[in-house]
């Protein structure tokens, strides 16, 4: 009988250990907890910043170093068609909305405002158009990506970066942990107050700090042990030791509390949500000094070499993050490890700050440096090792995609007042999962009722994939003039196919100006006032790309 027994159970586990080979990724089911979510939000880390050429389709930076960031993309899927807004608060509020800058619940299209001082006319208002008046935060009262969660237990937290919310965090916003930093002021120093430019400062009053209740407690300067237990590991041929004693960079303190965070939650009943917008690499870049050293001897300019820095340090911070989720406990051992059952998340809120070829333009700018980013989604079991995808996503799309994979039913959501939520992505949660190489929306949208500087006019951008090609159809409100790409076979954006179009060509123009103007008529979006005479500024007309007809 034992004999018998024992071929069952060979036998058993032979069938059991074949299925389980299958190269198809398995949802798990469903006795354990929803999956965690770790979102990572870099701050103007450009498309082609990254190391790895999974996400944008090319062999990746000869400049910048991201390890880290490049492992991950083999262990997920990448995405070379991801898009954000022009900077950063719109970027977070359509995000966390779910919602374009048209939707009820966010009218955020641009950080400060849309007059800002535009360096061709010397300011205002030397300008054609009176801009929309528009909204620094998204509305409380709305249901946006932490509420959804919180629908299916998920805890929330929030460190970094807290555009698109108010700062400090006031009212319901579903975040139960708002370490919200924003921008970072030092605190007074011999009566003065100076930009702290990402590294603590010593105060009389208060000791080293970032003036954030949050990670004042990460703020102490470097000393050995930090040094030899949390930074030796990454073998990033600086010189570690120049750090001893110098003031702690803020990436590394969202960072350090990142991984207490998920050493806290990681055994809780209930799932997390980990939303960690970084400020790195944004602007006034200040690396850290080992590793912009590292840098400067290879020869880089002092900018270049800070910018790279930053980027580095990101993606240390990536990694201890990551670090934390297959050890939990920090024991060194990884019988505690929870990635399998953790959504893993980077992405970047606009295009980057200095090189952003082969891609035009750069932050700000709706042409592709500005607006296309990199995006990784590791799921394990769930999202195939080493997957690409060129489908075009958005923003908006994050809401709608996390809500599929955690089960949520967004239709059946209700605001305070009963009415529906009405968001405007598109889940992708099938194309990560292998099931669908496309979702059925055709068109994205960017709409800009007014100013910033000379990096944008009023305008509004449509991009629509023509069976597997993208083309992008701009409108320039004050010049009342078109431009159109196909980015797909010209990803420069030097070819303006509506200077010596095709007749087929003409027909995807005429059909790409029919949805934007359905679009901007179905949201009711905003265009300003003639400042001449105060009188609305109107939607591009049909008829009006027919001028490149030459009839």
């Amino acid at each position: 009988m034992n004999e018998v027994y024992k071929i069952l159970k060979v036998i058993f586990l032979t069938f059991f250990l074949l299925g389980c080979s299958s190269s198809k990724p398995e949802k798990k089911e469903t006795n354990q907890k929803k999956p965690n979510i770790v979102f990572i939000f870099a701050d103007d880390l450009g498309w082609a910043d990254v190391s790895t050429g999974s996400t944008n389709g090319n062999k990746g930076s000869k400049t910048y170093e991201t390890p880290v960031i490049d492992k991950l993309a083999s262990q997920g899927m990448s995405f070379t068609n991801a898009y954000t807004n022009q900077n950063c608060a719109p970027s977070r509020a359509a995000l966390i909305s779910g919602q374009y800058a048209t939707g009820v619940d966010n009218q955020v299209y641009n950080v400060g405002s849309l007059k800002r001082q535009d360096k061709r006319t010397k300011g205002f208002p030397n300008v054609l158009i009176e801009p929309f008046k528009q909204k620094k935060v998204i509305a409380e009262d709305g249901i946006n990506i932490f509420d959804v969660l919180k629908t299916k237990g998920y805890r929330t937290a929030l460190v970094g970066k807290s555009h698109g919310t108010p700062h400090p965090l006031k009212g319901d916003y579903g975040i139960d942990l708002p370490a919200d930093i924003h921008h970072i002021i030092a605190a007074p120093i011999n009566g003065k107050r100076t930009k702290s430019f990402y590294l603590a400062l010593n105060s009389d009053k208060k000791g080293w700090t970032f003036n954030s209740e949050f990670v004042d407690k990460y703020a102490n300067p470097y000393d050995e042990e930090y040094i030899n237990t949390v930074l030796k590991p990454y073998k990033n041929q600086g010189d570690i030791s120049l750090l001893k004693g110098t003031p702690k960079h803020l990436t590394d303190a969202i960072g350090d509390f990142s991984v207490d965070y998920i050493q806290e939650n990681a055994n809780a009943k209930n799932p997390f949500f980990l939303y960690v917008p970084f400020h790195a690499v944004h602007s006034d870049v200040t690396g850290r000094k080992d590793l912009t050293q590292k840098y400067l001897k290879r020869g880089l300019k002092p900018r270049i070499a800070e910018y790279a820095s930053m980027i580095e340090l990101l993606d240390q911070n990536v990694g201890k993050i990551n670090n934390a989720l297959k050890d939990p406990n920090g024991d060194g051992n990884n019988e505690d490890d929870i990635t399998n059952n953790t959504i893993f998340i980077f992405y970047s809120d606009n295009g980057g700050l200095f090189n952003n070829t082969p891609l035009k333009g750069k932050k700000g700018n709706l042409t592709e440096g500005g607006i296309r980013v990199p995006l990784i989604f590791r799921f394990p079991n769930v999202i195939k090792e080493k997957s690409v995808t060129n489908q075009a996503v958005h923003c908006i799309d994050f809401l709608p995609t996390l809500a599929a994979l955690t089960g949520v039913d967004i239709t059946s959501l209700k605001k305070k007042d009963g009415s529906t939520p009405k968001y405007d992505g598109a889940s992708f949660a099938k194309i990560l999962t292998g099931e669908e190489k496309r979702i059925s929306r055709e068109n994205l949208f960017w709409h800009l009722p007014g100013y910033m500087d000379e990096r944008f006019s009023p305008s509004t951008l449509i991009q629509k994939r023509i069976e597997d090609e993208y083309y992008k159809l701009f409108y320039f409100y004050e010049a009342n003039e078109f431009e159109m790409y196909n980015i797909t076979k010209d990803i420069f954006e030097k070819r303006n196919i509506l200077e010596n179009p095709t007749s087929a060509e003409m027909e995807i123009a005429l059909k790409m100006n029919a949805d934007m103007l359905a679009w901007l008529k179905t949201k009711n979006a905003p265009t300003g006032t003639w400042v001449k005479n105060g009188k609305k500024v109107p939607y591009p007309k049909l008829n009006e790309v027919k001028k490149y007809l030459n009839e």
